[in-house]
């Protein structure tokens, strides 16, 4: 008997090793989420049909908590009600009949209740000798509880999931007023989570598949804010440590807010730190090495005239070749050597580049208060560019 419920199971889909792990705490998560109701769906039931008749030589039908057949061996059948199903359903105990009853129709076999949470939701018949066949029909019984157990508890889990992604997404918005503050409050409480512990989040610019290898340990949270953008709420050093090397290792570009019980400030932080490494095309890590150049970005201090020069010199091939020639030099700080190096050009080369530039646009880049100007309209320039990079 054994042997063959194992048979069931595996020819049903049903994974045993999980259930014996998962089983009673799924019963217990069930029992707390007031799940109540189930329903036998159509595609379910065929399948189970479908595979057990593989296996035994009997018809098999099975029916929803009207008494309509939902499933069957016998497609013609299926959409009828089944008078027997009925009955069981009221009386939530199995049918047999041993003989066939032109008058009600009725074969012989077995028709057996299918519970879930003490509640009848559907009947399984089998067609043939009630001896022979009331042994597998208590089988399907089983395994199709067990599945539907299973069903359950992957349906709420994928539930908690979505309410905790929803929590997380809100958690993390910049300006929230008191109303949306103290209803976050409440859903930290119902989710397990200390909602005025300091926390850094961190921004890696990588897909969730990508972030697979990185195990988060319990109270720190990933949040898949878009195809490309990870979001990670940090509860300690360590753990924001392990993200940064994991970022660099794969070479994903990163950001860190501060350290604060404001997630949505932290997560505006560390957004601003991606944008500006986007811009300037460098890696900063942290929000601290940004905020100016972000305090910068909101004084609107830009020469517009000096914008607009920009935005021609844009237009040409080599005009861009100026503006990244200039972008690479602001990057090393005005190091000449570098410059070059990383340029692949000659110093005389870049000499020349500079000396156009100042031609061009009126600055000299070798002169510190004229560089800032270049700075800082170039860095206009580049965040008008890229609309994409707009902070929401």
């Amino acid at each position: 008997m054994l042997n063959y419920f194992l048979l069931t199971l595996t020819l049903t889909g049903y994974n045993l090793s999980y259930y014996n792990c998962y089983f009673h705490y799924a019963v217990a998560q069930i029992n707390l989420e007031g799940v109540s109701h189930m329903e036998l769906s159509t595609k379910l039931a065929q399948v189970i049909v479908d595979r057990m008749m593989q296996t035994i030589p009997y018809n098999i039908n099975m029916m929803n908590d009207k008494g309509i057949i939902i499933a069957s061996g016998d497609n013609t059948r299926i959409g009828k009600l089944h008078t027997e199903a009925v009955r069981v359903l009221k009386k939530n105990e199995i049918l047999r009949f041993s003989h066939n009853d032109p008058k009600e129709n009725v074969q012989p076999g077995v028709n057996i209740p299918v519970n879930f949470h003490n509640q009848t939701i559907g009947v399984i018949g089998i067609t043939g000798d009630p001896q022979e066949v009331t042994p597998f029909a208590l089988l399907l019984k089983s395994s199709t509880e067990l599945l539907l157990e299973q069903q359950s508890f992957q349906q709420i889990e994928e539930n908690k999931q979505n309410k905790l992604t929803r929590f997380l997404f809100r958690w993390t918005q910049k300006d929230i007023d008191f109303d949306t503050t103290q209803n976050l409050e409440k859903e930290a409480l119902e989710l397990n989570i200390d909602f005025y512990f300091e926390r850094t989040v961190i921004i890696i610019k990588c897909s969730a598949k990508k972030l697979l290898d990185l195990r988060l340990e319990q109270d720190n949270f990933h949040l898949n804010r878009s195809v490309n953008t990870q979001v990670l709420i940090c509860k300690d050093l360590s753990t924001v440590k392990r993200c940064i090397n994991f970022a660099h290792n794969h070479n994903f570009r990163v950001g860190v807010g501060s350290t604060t019980k404001n997630i949505g400030k932290s997560f505006y932080e560390a957004q601003t730190v991606i944008k500006i490494s986007t811009l300037l095309d460098k890696d900063y890590i942290y929000y601290r090495e940004v905020k100016f150049i972000q305090q910068l970005l909101t004084t609107n201090l830009a020469d517009k005239t000096l914008v607009e020069k920009f935005s021609m010199l844009d237009n040409t091939e080599s005009g861009t070749d100026l503006l990244n020639t200039l972008l690479i030099y602001l990057k090393n700080s005005g190091n000449m050597n570098k410059t070059a190096s990383d340029l692949h050009i000659h110093r005389n080369t870049l000499l020349y580049r500079l000396s156009k530039i100042h031609n061009l646009i009126g600055l000299n880049p070798h002169k510190f208060t004229d560089l800032f100007q270049l700075f800082l309209t170039l860095l206009t320039y580049l965040n008008h560019k890229n609309p994409q990079l707009k902070i929401h």
